[in-house]
């Protein structure tokens, strides 16, 4: 059986834009991972994913990719709700 994982992840900058909602909600879709939003306000976005760890993990790098023309320049992952992870595109 496949190790499931639970991950916050907080995008910054372009995550507010209706491309990256529309991407977000497609993704988890293709992917077959739970994806709540916990907060869209136009500073961030806030997602709650879970599902089998490497699911998971090629959503987060989805979502690192983001739509054209539509990169979250810094995203924060708490997998577990415990380790934090700051990754900026600087």
């Amino acid at each position: 059986m496949a190790r499931r994982e639970r991950m916050r992840m907080v995008l910054a900058g372009c995550a507010q834009d209706a491309a990256m909602m529309r991407f977000v909600r497609e993704r988890a879709a293709l992917l077959s991972v739970a994806c709540v939003v916990r907060e869209a306000v136009p500073e961030r976005l806030v997602l709650e994913v879970s599902g089998p760890e490497a699911l998971v993990g090629a959503f987060e790098m989805a979502c690192r990719l983001g739509p054209p023309g539509c990169l979250a320049p810094d995203i924060l992952c708490e997998s577990e709700w415990g380790e934090s992870e700051w990754e900026d595109e600087a």
